[in-house]
């Protein structure tokens, strides 16, 4: 019975990282992670998530290629992205990418197909451990609730951590606006 326990967050992130390297929106299964197996199982959900980013970049940048760009080019909210692929990236527009309120999938598909080099894009990635942190923090502090364990001062500091993130989020995608305007990659 021990066994199973330990291995069910391993289970977890090989299915995350399937997710992730598959393009599939999976904020909702990471938060899920911090309400199954509290807040300590944060490792567990930034291995998936690199293991699925590099899968992902693979996927995007060498099989995937045409159909994406075929897809921006027919949603008209997608164009912007369209100046982005074969655009040199630096790291921090890469950054703000990460940071910005946008689906990571779009973010991960943009990058892979940018001229950007995969270590420029997986440094720059690592901004995301905040996020992750944040979202499976909420899902731990969420099932604390439910169940009536949760104290005030952890949730004073959760609440602090969701605001002090979705301002930096609001921030980076102002930064990157202005980028994008002035076409400064």
């Amino acid at each position: 019975m021990a066994a199973d326990l330990a291995t069910q967050p391993l289970l977890y992130a090989l299915l995350l990282a399937g997710g992730v390297g598959l393009g599939l929106p999976m904020g909702a299964a990471v938060v899920a992670a911090g309400s199954i197996f509290g807040g300590a199982v944060g490792l567990v959900v930034v291995a998936g998530q690199a293991i699925g980013l590099a899968i992902n970049w693979n996927v995007c940048r060498h099989w995937c290629r045409a159909w994406i760009v075929r897809r921006m080019q027919r949603k008209r909210r997608w164009h912007w992205m369209l100046s982005l692929v074969d655009a040199h990236l630096s790291w921090r527009s890469v950054l703000l990418l990460r940071l910005a309120l946008l689906p990571m999938a779009l973010v991960s598909a943009c990058c892979a197909l940018s001229a950007t080099g995969w270590r420029g894009y997986s440094l720059a990635s690592t901004a995301l451990l905040l996020r992750f942190a944040v979202m499976v923090q909420a899902g731990a502090r969420g099932s604390e609730a439910l169940s009536g364990q949760l104290s005030t001062g952890t949730a004073v500091l959760t609440s602090v951590a969701i605001a002090a993130t979705a301002a930096l989020a609001w921030l980076s995608g102002v930064q990157l606006r202005k980028r994008l305007t002035t076409v400064e990659f």
